[in-house]
């Protein structure tokens, strides 16, 4: 796929306006001269970055980063000074190289589809005829993984990633009768949310690491074509497969999430705020597991907001939940029922400041049970 690059020079001057923003850079750690010195930059998908020099004429520096699902990733300098860049893979091979990004802007740019794998930056003047006072080298994925066919069976699925984590891909239902498999591992007992966003009819099916089936959907909402599957799985290998419902249409595009948390499970009795199980902290992202297995019960889940936050709280379950939200002195914030008509699910957003709060789930009526559901808080 043949990117665009115009642009790059307004990515780079909006970029170096707002390098600050990136967070905390490592700092180079000198002697960085060979790929077996290199110092790390970042695990991706996500971003990292830098900071370096070259403090002597003819220095070359050398950083890695491990990619654990194939993205497009961009490499770039932030500097005044005349930097060139190549990317290497793990055995030390070129695969792109860059002296300016832009005219007149001396910065190198590498912007690149990888594979699964661990790969190395060089960085060095150009011209090795002058020192570079500072610099910043980033590392940063955009975008989803391409799906890579042939990926029609256990044994040819293209690899997400290990979870909890997240992790996007997007493919084609190119010939009547295709099926996509994709695969990963989970590392801890995990809440997976697996979803399609597409206009085309998909179905999607969870598998364990011997093929056989734990969780299989067509349509999650009636009127709309995506898929959509959560479920708490233990550490393993599982596969997602991909098809068109019916097997009897192309699917021109579609995007596959897979997201997976790692969630506490209940502990009862929790049905006051003092017994509230501890879900951790936002910003961030919280999830509990638990179940109305006795009518009328009320399970009770403190959290902390460590800034002011925009806080979204939810459930998934087929039951019909209804939560309720108490700050640190028990007062009522907000209380809601069903998500949207036809949907049993309860949702609220609200902006916290910081402190202690809690939420309260109960089976709507008070006169059911509720099997199972998720508890999530996040906070942006």
């Amino acid at each position: 796929m043949k990117r665009n690059r115009t642009g790059w020079l307004v990515m780079i001057l909006i970029f170096a306006v707002g390098a600050a923003g990136m967070g905390q850079c490592f700092t180079e750690v000198e002697d960085n001269d060979s790929g077996a010195l290199a110092d790390f930059v970042a695990d991706l998908p996500g971003s990292g970055c830098i900071d370096g020099s070259i403090g002597v004429v003819g220095d070359i520096d050398f950083f890695y980063f491990d990619l654990s699902s194939p993205r497009w990733v961009l490499i770039e300098t932030i500097t005044n000074e005349d930097t060139e860049i190549a990317l290497l893979d793990a055995d030390g091979n070129l695969i792109a190289q860059n002296d300016d990004v832009a005219l007149n802007v001396y910065s190198s740019g590498i912007e690149q589809y990888l594979l699964t794998g661990q790969y190395f930056v060089a960085v060095w003047e150009h011209g090795d005829d002058n020192v570079i006072y500072s610099y910043t080298l980033s590392v940063s994925t955009e975008g989803c993984a391409e799906e890579y066919e042939d990926n029609d069976s256990l044994g040819l699925a293209d690899y997400l990633g290990q979870f909890p984590g997240e992790a996007c891909v997007s493919g084609t239902i190119g010939v009547v009768g295709d099926t996509d498999f994709f695969s990963f591992e989970v590392l801890d007992w995990t809440v997976l949310t697996i979803s399609t966003v597409t206009n085309e009819d998909t179905e999607i099916a969870l598998l364990d690491e011997f093929g056989d089936v734990i969780a299989v959907n067509d349509d999650y909402i009636i009127g709309e074509y995506w898929s959509w599957i959560e479920e708490e799985v233990p550490p393993g290998t599982y596969y997602v497969m991909v098809w068109e419902h019916g097997d009897d249409n192309v699917i021109y595009d579609y995007s596959l999430f897979v997201t997976g948390i790692s969630c506490i499970s209940e502990i009862e009795p929790n049905d006051d705020s003092i017994l509230a199980d501890d879900m951790g902290a936002v910003p961030g992202q919280l999830c509990a597991t638990g179940a109305i297995d006795v009518i009328g019960d009320l399970d009770y889940y403190r959290f902390e907001v460590d800034v002011a936050t925009y806080v979204t709280i939810s459930t998934a379950t087929t039951g019909d939940t209804e939560i309720a939200l108490f700050d640190e002195f028990g007062n009522t914030l907000v209380v809601n029922d069903d998500v949207s008509v036809g949907d049993t699910s309860s949702w609220i957003g609200i902006d916290l400041a910081a402190g202690v709060y809690y939420v309260a789930v109960r089976e709507f009526t008070g006169t059911d049970w509720i099997p199972s559901y998720t508890l999530y808080v996040t906070g942006d």
